[in-house]
């Protein structure tokens, strides 16, 4: 099927942005910037639109795919690889957002069939209304034992510097599933039928080796200023 090149070039946006946000957070690892400037609100906000554009778009791409499984198996790989690249370097990442997106391939290998017999706004506002139960849920509790942390409940002592369990984020997952429906029915439209120059969107089509390959060079040149500095 013909790629949406729209959807490529928003991905390429969200991955310039990660790479962005990502430095500021190797830049704050060796004191070269303060808590007060990396979790100010613009940040948090703009750390925020990368994170659920990959989960819509992921969502978007898992209606395009053939084979979700593969596909989620090859990612949930490269979450682990990033989680313990992150070990290596002294960090932690428990259940990441390529663990999450993963997974929610694989989940929907399963349940997409059945998902798809449903109106795309019945899966949407169910999604939307689940995503916001469940993230009070999983806030309130805390799990009294450790292996329930991919679905939300931390127990206590829990840490990670990058966090995106299934509840309530496979919800939002959903959406992007319907939104991804929703270009297939519309893949004539003049804007997602639009050609886009490939500095564009190739990136986007990239996007997961450029995840697991960007944060160890940043992490380097992070290093080299803080020698330097």
């Amino acid at each position: 099927m013909k790629r949406f090149d729209i959807l490529d070039a928003w991905r390429t946006l969200a991955i310039a942005l990660m790479a962005a946000y990502h430095f500021l957070y190797d830049l704050y690892i060796f004191g070269l910037l303060s808590a007060a400037q990396l979790f100010s609100a613009p940040l948090n906000i703009l750390e925020r639109f990368i994170c659920c554009s990959f989960i819509l778009l992921a969502g978007a791409s898992a209606r395009f795919s053939r084979n979700n499984l593969r596909h989620g198996l090859v990612v949930l790989a490269a979450g682990l690889v990033v989680e313990i690249g992150a070990a290596v370097g002294g960090q932690v990442i428990r259940w990441g957002v390529l663990m999450l997106l993963g997974s929610s391939m694989v989940l929907y290998h399963f349940l997409g069939k059945l998902l798809r017999k449903l109106p795309g706004w019945a899966v949407a506002l169910g999604g939307g209304a689940l995503f916001f139960l469940t993230r009070w849920w999983t806030e309130q509790a805390m799990a009294s034992v450790k292996w329930l942390y991919p679905l939300g409940f931390m127990y206590p002592g829990f840490r990670s510097a990058d966090y995106f369990p299934l509840l309530p984020w496979f919800f939002l997952f959903l959406i992007g599933t319907v939104f991804g429906g929703w270009c297939l029915e519309h893949r004539d439209n003049r804007i997602l039928a639009a050609p886009l120059p490939k500095a564009l969107t190739w990136p986007g089509r990239h996007s997961l080796i450029i995840y697991v390959l960007h944060q160890p060079v940043l992490y380097g040149v992070s290093y080299l200023i803080w020698i330097w500095g």
